[in-house]
């Protein structure tokens, strides 16, 4: 069979852009992610569409963008795309290319790459000059088949809550604590753990208003008999979640992981909710010894620290490591 593939009517670059895009709907968001301006991601979406003749974005001045039915089909057919990119460079032969540098794309949760593996980078890279880690930071989301999919990531560490349909990609490490948590003046006078009444009297901070990990948020808490009656602050940004908590002006439903080990003295588990399980994803592809250095080097600064807040290490062999 003969296959020529040519005339595409876009670039790879233009996908990966239309790919973010979709999954934040925020310009600016999409461009903080890929390290380019905002201009360029709204021109770089413009020539796809003139390419494709499609619009695949509702843009409307001081709303969000949202897919069109175009657009979300195009999505649909790209994680298809994305799927079979992998396969075929997994092709890619090692064989005399350990010496060259190999650049690996990483998703991880943003506590974990926060508090226990970018203090740890400096010795990493000073080990291995010929191994580049591209790290890109990401809250917990049910949707992470689908960013794996269409992200092109070598590697990815990141929590899922207990209960989710648990993706064929990835495998379970550990599970780690989840529930409300807050600075423990919060409780002045009452027992923990709190009653699902006594949380939805606390200030709460959640995502940002109206997106779907705010809504996923509530229908969680909600599930738990957790109704928020005072919402002090909206943010996407987990470090600014985690200083109110430890500020003591607000509470959020939090994954162990995503506190400073400093800050565990005084913000504290309110009320148990569903456990987290840690996830590893590791991107099928030609064997080569860099990779396995860099799947020891995330399970080192995790579930091998001893500051690292693991229930429960599945792999036993990695329970005696």
């Amino acid at each position: 069979m003969r296959v020529i593939i040519s005339g595409l009517p876009f670039t790879l670059r233009q996908l990966e852009i239309f790919a973010h895009l979709a999954e934040t709907s925020s310009f600016r968001t999409s461009a903080e992610q890929l390290g380019i301006s905002q201009a360029s991601v709204s021109n770089q979406l413009k020539v796809l569409e003139e390419q494709l003749g499609l619009t695949l974005f509702e843009r409307k001045s001081g709303r969000k963008p949202v897919l069109t039915p175009e657009g979300r089909a195009f999505e649909t057919d790209l994680e298809d795309f994305a799927h079979a990119a992998q396969v075929l460079a997994a092709h890619k032969s090692s064989g005399g290319d350990i010496e060259r540098p190999i650049t690996l794309r990483l998703l991880v949760g943003q506590g974990m790459f926060d508090f226990y593996i970018r203090q740890k980078l400096d010795r990493f890279f000073s080990s291995y000059p010929q191994i580049e880690l591209d790290f890109e930071t990401h809250p917990p989301t049910p949707d992470i088949a689908r960013i794996l999919r269409k992200g092109g990531f070598d590697f990815a560490l990141i929590n899922l809550r207990d209960g989710y349909e648990e993706p064929a990609e990835l495998k379970s490490l550990a599970l780690v604590d989840g529930g409300i948590y807050g600075h423990r003046d919060l409780a002045k006078g009452k027992t923990l753990p709190l009653t699902a009444e006594e949380v939805s009297e606390l200030p709460f901070v959640l995502p940002p208003a109206g997106s779907k990990h705010e809504r996923d948020s509530r229908s969680w808490l909600a599930s738990s008999g957790i109704r928020p009656r005072k919402i002090v602050g909206h943010s996407q940004y987990y470090d600014v979640m985690s200083a109110m908590l430890e500020r003591g002006v607000a509470v959020a439903p939090f994954s162990n992981t995503m506190l400073r080990p400093e800050a565990r003295k005084y913000v504290v588990e309110l009320m148990p909710l569903v456990m987290w399980r840690m996830m590893l994803f590791r991107r099928p592809a030609a064997a080569d010894p860099r990779r396995d250095i860099v799947e020891q080097f995330l399970i080192d600064c995790t579930i091998r620290n001893p500051d690292f807040p693991v229930v429960t290490i599945y792999d036993e062999a990695l329970r005696d490591g």
